[in-house]
């Protein structure tokens, strides 16, 4: 499903709603819920398990990764 890597400003939406990453670093992403209240603390998740979730749609976790339109220079996953 998500073919190229992500990086921030990318957003992804699950059933609660859509979701925006903010940074990535040390194999982790941090992302904000877009449309909760802002927090100071946003979440993290391992980039693995987040690409996991991408591939496997049993889970029905992550259902549609948008890319930022003029980032360039995307490389495509192996």
């Amino acid at each position: 499903m998500c073919e190229y890597h992500l990086y921030p400003g990318d957003m992804f939406r699950t059933k609660a709603g859509l979701g925006l990453i903010i940074k990535k670093s040390g194999g982790y992403f941090t992302y904000s819920n877009v449309g909760d209240d802002q927090k100071k603390t946003y979440p993290t998740i391992e980039t693995k398990r987040f690409y996991g979730y991408c591939d496997d749609m049993s889970h029905g976790q992550i259902l549609e990764v948008i890319l930022l339109p003029n980032r360039k220079y995307r490389r495509k996953r192996k």
